[in-house]
């Protein structure tokens, strides 16, 4: 499964940043569609001078901002085809941030108990083993280290915008899967419930300190960035979520 999102994100790396959402993708701290920008919820703290790990970084767009406030990032990405935008930006930038090629289930190059944070920005269901990421995570925070990160969340993509009814059951964690001709790549989601993602945050020892599902009741507050994304449905049904947890 880690080849198969790495094969599609080589392939989609370009029309992703380049074109995805009608433009580049703008330098910034963004949980995901919903969510207020530039951390107006708080969830980092400040930065300056702490050490930050972004896991899934992409293009580094949130690790660029987490970097231009005072911390000292490091991005991984299973990607070399994310990566070398990630590197472009970081110059444009002139951010000095690592960036190391790796799936985020597995850094060993990572030493233990270097980070004081790890974030992630709608990156981890393309994780096929999240334990295996939650306990990677885990292991290279600091004592009282936070874990920060949002997904897509787990009733968005199950309810029909149209209709706003569900088409399947929220308790199917089957993948979602998407054959592309274009890329000649598959693209794999993998649902989880909010309960099950809870479960392993809780069973790899972090201590949750939230569960976040930002949104606004009215379509007019919305900014539909991707073509995926309804405001009338995100009216309706958060389309983010965005965890916390801290190690004990």
């Amino acid at each position: 499964m880690e080849d198969d999102a790495r094969v599609w994100w080589n392939a989609w790396a370009e029309q992703f940043q380049e074109a995805y959402g009608g433009g580049e993708i703008e330098v910034g701290i963004d949980w995901g569609p919903g969510a207020p920008k530039d951390d107006d919820m708080g969830l980092l703290g400040d930065l300056e001078g702490k050490k930050a790990i972004e896991l899934g970084c992409g293009g580094a767009q949130f690790g660029i901002a987490v970097s231009e406030r005072g911390a000292d990032v490091t991005g991984v990405d299973i990607s070399a085809a994310q990566l070398s935008y990630a590197r472009k930006h970081a110059d444009e930038r002139d951010q000095d941030i690592r960036f190391v090629e790796s799936s985020v289930t597995d850094m060993p190059m990572i030493p233990d108990e270097t980070y004081d944070l790890a974030f992630s920005a709608f990156a981890f269901q393309w994780v096929e083993d999240l334990q295996a990421c939650f306990e990677e995570a885990y292991r290279v925070l600091k004592p009282d280290g936070k874990l920060v990160f949002s997904v897509d969340h787990p009733f968005y993509k199950i309810v029909d915008p149209e209709t706003q009814t569900f088409k399947q059951s929220y308790f199917d964690m089957s993948p979602r899967r998407q054959y592309s001709e274009a890329f000649d790549a598959e693209m794999v989601i993998h649902r989880r419930n909010i309960g099950e993602t809870v479960r392993l945050l809780l069973e790899t020892g972090f201590h949750l300190e939230g569960v976040h599902e930002p949104g606004y009741d009215t379509p007019d507050d919305y900014v539909s960035e991707f073509g995926s994304f309804d405001p009338d449905l995100m009216a309706t049904v958060p389309p983010t979520v965005i965890y916390s947890g801290r190690k004990r």
